[in-house]
C-alpha cells in the first residue's frame, strides 16, 4: 500500500500527471485524507473505471520504461503471462478478455442468424425431428423384414436366391431413406 503524490503516481502508471489530475477529477481514483494516492487501490480503481485497452497500453509502456536490464523470465512468468502484472493490470486484462469473449459470442450469433436466413443453417429442433423420422423409417422397415421376407425365403432352397431377396429388400429401404434425406434438404 505505497502512498504516492500525484506526479509520483503518474510515473508509476506511465502517464502524465495531467491524466492523473483528470482521473482524480472524474472520481476514477481518490486521494486519502493526507492528499496521497494509495497506489494499489488506485490501480484497481483505475482498471475498473478506465477503458481496459488504454490501461493495458499504458501498463506496457510503464513496464518497458521500468525494465532497464534484460533478464530471462521465470518458469512461472512463462506459464502465467499475468504474473508480472499488478492487480489493476490483471483486472484490466480480465475485463478485456471478458469483452473479447462477449464480442466473439455476438459475432458467432450474428453469423448463425445470417446463415439461418440464407437457409444454410437449420434449427437443432428441426434436425432432431428429421433424425427421429429417419430413425423410425429404418426401424419400421427392419422390423417388418421378417414378416415380408419369410414367405419368399421359405419357398427357396438355395443361398444365392435368399441373398438376392434380402439384398433387394435392403436396397429398396436404403433408396427410400436416401429420398427422404434429400427431400429434407440434407
Amino acid at each position: 500500500m505505497p502512498l504516492m503524490g500525484q506526479r509520483e503516481y503518474a510515473r508509476h502508471r506511465g502517464v502524465s500527471h495531467q491524466s492523473i489530475g483528470r482521473a482524480l477529477d472524474a472520481g476514477r481514483i481518490q486521494k486519502d485524507s493526507k492528499g496521497k494516492i494509495d497506489s494499489e487501490r488506485a490501480d484497481a480503481s483505475w482498471a475498473l473505471r478506465t477503458d481496459p485497452l488504454i490501461s493495458m497500453n499504458n501498463a506496457e509502456r510503464q513496464r518497458a520504461a521500468a525494465s532497464t536490464t534484460q533478464r530471462m523470465p521465470s518458469l512461472q512468468e512463462v506459464s502465467d503471462p499475468s504474473s508480472g502484472m499488478g492487480i489493476g493490470e490483471k483486472v484490466a486484462l480480465r475485463t478485456a478478455m471478458q469483452n473479447l469473449r462477449k464480442v466473439t459470442a455476438q459475432a458467432d450469433t450474428a453469423e448463425m442468424e445470417r446463415d439461418e436466413k440464407k437457409n444454410a443453417l437449420m434449427k437443432r429442433s428441426d434436425v432432431d425431428e428429421h433424425i427421429a423420422s429417419f430413425s423410425l423409417m429404418v426401424r419400421d422397415h427392419c422390423m417388418a423384414m421378417p414378416d415380408r421376407l419369410a414367405p419368399a425365403i421359405a419357398a427357396v432352397h438355395d443361398t444365392a436366391t435368399v441373398h438376392r431377396i434380402m439384398k433387394t429388400d435392403i436396397d429398396a429401404a436404403l433408396r427410400k431413406l436416401s429420398k427422404a434425406v434429400a427431400s429434407a434438404g440434407f
